[in-house]
């Protein structure tokens, strides 16, 4: 299924196709109920404060076709092999303890690129795919310049949430912009030029600092983390 529109990445108005986030090969092949911008924030919309279902996983008409082809060829796999091995740490770990750490053996540059993809996709006001370079970062497979001012971490969970893809907010104090992700077995949080909330998050930021298709051992210590709310930073 194609429709014409403006694509989340390159910003051109073209056909777009149905980008899954995660990827469909993670985990991400089976008809889910979410929540994204639309639910949470527009009040304008006869969707707010519901739930989306699809059939086909999560994920929506947000990427050009070129540009979903593109990211998928470059990128995709890599993730899925990533969530393969935290799928299985997942399962395997020992319930009371609330951190696990395991050796990755992954492309991480890759994978980094993957995630900011799925922020992309899923933040349909354009403030972060403005950020100077990102763009850039994201369409050039070989470049490791990651944008000053962003920040990526990690946790485990076994939610499938997607959340925030960005969002302003005042916590602990401070005023925040960050976003996060939740899909089983990986969440993630996006701090943009600010902190992040007070949690021992595992920051994946360096990923950047590898080569394109690169594998490397990463040895990563996850916090077990389960969102509380639809609204990022919020757990049990």
């Amino acid at each position: 299924m194609k429709k014409t529109g403006k694509c989340r990445l390159c910003g051109k108005t073209r056909k777009l196709s149905f980008e899954h986030v995660p990827p469909e090969s993670a985990f991400n092949s089976k008809p889910v109920f979410f929540q994204d911008y639309e639910n949470l924030h527009d009040k304008s919309s006869y969707v707010y404060g519901k739930r989306k279902q699809s059939l086909r996983g999560a994920g929506g008409m947000y990427l050009c076709v070129s540009c979903n082809n593109n990211s998928g060829s470059w990128y995709a796999n890599d993730y899925k092999e990533f969530a393969e091995i935290g799928m299985y740490v997942l399962k395997s770990r020992v319930y009371a303890n609330r951190y696990m750490s395991a050796e990755y053996p992954i492309k991480p540059l890759n994978v980094l690129k993957q995630i900011l993809m799925m922020f992309v996709a899923l933040e349909s006001s354009e403030y972060l795919i403005q950020r100077p370079g990102l763009k850039q970062f994201l369409m050039e497979p070989k470049n490791n310049n990651l944008p000053v001012g962003i920040q990526v971490f990690a946790y485990m969970t076994s939610t499938i949430k997607l959340r925030n893809a960005l969002s302003l907010s005042n916590m602990d104090g401070y005023m925040r912009v960050f976003g996060e992700i939740s899909y089983a077995p990986f969440g993630f949080h996006l701090s943009l030029d600010t902190p992040p909330i007070k949690r021992p998050f595992c920051e994946i930021s360096n990923f950047a600092h590898f080569d394109y298709n690169k594998t490397e051992k990463i040895i990563l210590p996850l916090q077990y983390l389960i969102p509380k709310l639809y609204f990022p930073g919020i757990y049990l």
